[in-house]
């Protein structure tokens, strides 16, 4: 049944992409970044390159075919263990032939789009944007799996989490996080993890092997079909100290009044003109907010838009909501989507400490100091 119901998001994503190409009058598509391979293909992607979105092969979607091109080391693979469920043909490549681009333009007359540059296409064109129109707003199976992979990464933060005793190093943590992660069937995207005066000191606190005393601020995002998952907790060894709970509060607070304005229809340009109101109202400098991005949309790309000055992006139902305030010591990141009815919470694990917040006529949990 699973299958049945990929293959057909396949199926619809495939429309929609000739969609693009009929309104631009393209010859057809290639798809190569990580991000929309996994988008287009219901989950299912070609994960070689950790460190880069280039996925090595290249999807030529064009009005009568949708073509996988890859160089033999992948293609075999893909064939037998991620695109079971799609409709594609597959052309073979060999590693000194030239490359997917020349393959595409090979198989291909007239303009191509991309998503990024491709070497060996003479005639092409960007059309990311055009991608992302359809990429940041969820299907309904794309939303359930959106469930239930954030259910997963929140137990995950939160097993890891709960195992460490004062004196552990920062990059034992790391490690003991990017294991859980591959073995739940993740991708660790990133990893930021800073204790005692690292965590009071800087916002993105890069992993050490400095030992954590007293408490430390803990971001883990995994990456499982593609989707994104950013996840901040706050731990303390003991009770945590009031200087540090009170931040705590407020940042979370913060992220309910952020959460309070994520409407159908508002814009995100409409929400940055009121964030100096937003800190204020959590009893913080109306000026706190320049001290760290704020966030946006995500999903397949860890930010498709971004809350800043005159940004025109108006919230939909179906984008998944990506909030990341910030304070000295203390961050609050959680995935929300977004629905007709509102925000359901995405990355939340019962199992951990929880307070309700009240901010813009809102009341929702929000996670509090994990003290261990």
């Amino acid at each position: 049944m699973e299958k049945g119901l990929r293959a057909q998001e396949v199926e619809a994503k495939i429309l929609s992409v000739r969609q693009i190409i009929a309104k631009n009058k393209l010859a057809g598509i290639m798809i190569t970044q990580k991000y929309n391979l996994c988008w287009l293909a219901a989950g299912a992607s070609n994960q070689v390159l950790y460190d880069m979105q280039n996925s090595l092969i290249g999807v030529l979607i064009t009005p009568e075919r949708s073509i996988v091109i890859a160089e033999n080391g992948d293609l075999d693979r893909l064939v037998d263990e991620e695109f079971a469920h799609c409709p594609f043909e597959y052309e073979r490549i060999w590693w000194c032939s030239g490359g997917i681009g020349a393959k595409a333009a090979g198989l291909l007359k007239g303009r191509i789009g991309v998503d990024a540059p491709v070497g060996g296409i003479a005639d092409q064109v960007l059309v990311d944007d055009h991608l992302a129109g359809y990429r940041q707003v969820l299907l309904p199976g794309e939303a359930d799996r959106l469930r239930s992979y954030g259910r997963e990464a929140a137990a995950i933060i939160t097993d890891v989490v709960r195992r460490a005793e004062p004196g552990v190093r920062e990059c034992d943590l790391a490690a003991e996080l990017a294991g859980e992660f591959v073995s739940w069937g993740f991708a660790s995207a990133v990893i930021l993890l800073g204790g005692d005066e690292r965590s009071l000191k800087y916002r993105h606190q890069v992993v050490t092997e400095k030992r954590i005393r007293r408490h430390f601020s803990f971001c883990g995002v995994g990456k499982k079909g593609g989707l994104a998952f950013p996840i901040n907790r706050i731990v303390s060894f003991g009770p945590a100290p009031a200087e540090l709970a009170d931040s705590n509060r407020r940042i979370e607070t913060v992220f309910v009044h952020l959460n309070s304005l994520a409407r159908v229809g508002t814009t995100l340009g409409a929400i940055y003109a009121r964030l100096p109101e937003v800190f204020a109202a959590a009893g913080l400098d109306r000026e706190e907010w320049r001290r760290h991005s704020i966030g946006g949309t995500m999903g397949y790309h860890p930010r498709e838009q971004v809350v800043g000055e005159g940004a025109t992006y108006a919230l939909r139902a179906g984008n998944v909501i990506g909030w990341n305030p910030s304070l000295p010591g203390v961050m609050a990141e959680d995935v929300y989507l977004l629905g007709d009815q509102g925000l359901e919470f995405i990355t939340w694990d019962a199992r951990w400490p929880q307070q309700e917040l009240q901010a813009n006529d809102l009341s929702q949990i929000r996670p509090a100091i994990l003290e261990l």
